[in-house]
C-alpha cells in the first residue's frame, strides 16, 4: 500500500531565491525560458523594472539580453523579508522583499579571462498560485505541485561602473635580469 505523502514547500523566501538564482545561473536560452515560466505568472498584474513598465515578454527579453554574453553567474542573497497573505497555509502566497546583487562573468575574454560585473537588485514580489495552472490529478504523493509565480514585481537596479573587473596584464618581474648579485672581487661598481 502507497504511504500517503506531502511533500513541504519551500518558505516564500526560499522560492523567491531560489528561482530568481535559477534565472541569473542559466546560461542557456531554452533553460531560462523554462526557469523564466516557474517563475512569472501566465499573466501576471505588473512589471516594473527602474520605473519602466514592462509587459511579460518585454520583460523576459530584457533579462535574456542582460545575460546574452554571459558565461556564469554568482547571486549573493543580503536580505529577504516576506509576509504571507494566507495565513492557514503561509508558504503558497504572499509578498516577498529581497535584496541581492549578481556578479556575471562574460563569455567575452579580455587577456585571456572573463569581463565580470555586479548587478545590484532591491526586488518587491507579490506571490500568488497562478489560476492558469492546472494541478496534475491527485496521486498517492500529494504536495509536488508549486503553482506560485509573481503576480506583480517591482524592482531597483544599478551597475556600478567600477564594479565591472577587467583582468590586469601580469606584473612585470621586479629585475627583468634576474636576481641581482654581489660585486666580485676586481669588478668596478
Amino acid at each position: 500500500m502507497a504511504a500517503n505523502i506531502r511533500i513541504v514547500l519551500p518558505s516564500l523566501n526560499s522560492w523567491a531565491e531560489g528561482h530568481l538564482t535559477a534565472l541569473f545561473k542559466e546560461t542557456d536560452q531554452t533553460a531560462f525560458g523554462q526557469a523564466f515560466d516557474a517563475f512569472v505568472a501566465a499573466n501576471p498584474d505588473a512589471l516594473v523594472v527602474n520605473g519602466q513598465s514592462l509587459t511579460r515578454a518585454q520583460f523576459k527579453t530584457q533579462l535574456w539580453q542582460d545575460k546574452f554574453l554571459e558565461a556564469g553567474a554568482q547571486v549573493k542573497f543580503l536580505g529577504a523579508v516576506s509576509s504571507t497573505s494566507n495565513t492557514e497555509q503561509p508558504v503558497t502566497a504572499g509578498e516577498v522583499g529581497v535584496f541581492f546583487q549578481a556578479t556575471i562573468d562574460e563569455r567575452i575574454l579580455v587577456m585571456g579571462a572573463p569581463q565580470t560585473r555586479t548587478i545590484t537588485f532591491s526586488m518587491n514580489l507579490v506571490v500568488i498560485q497562478d489560476p492558469t495552472l492546472t494541478p496534475p490529478p491527485v496521486g498517492p504523493i500529494h504536495g509536488f505541485f508549486d503553482g506560485r509565480r509573481v503576480a506583480s514585481l517591482t524592482a531597483v537596479s544599478t551597475t556600478d561602473p567600477r564594479s565591472t573587473l577587467l583582468p590586469l596584464p601580469a606584473p612585470a618581474p621586479v629585475n627583468p635580469g634576474g636576481p641581482i648579485q654581489p660585486p666580485t672581487v676586481g669588478s668596478s661598481t
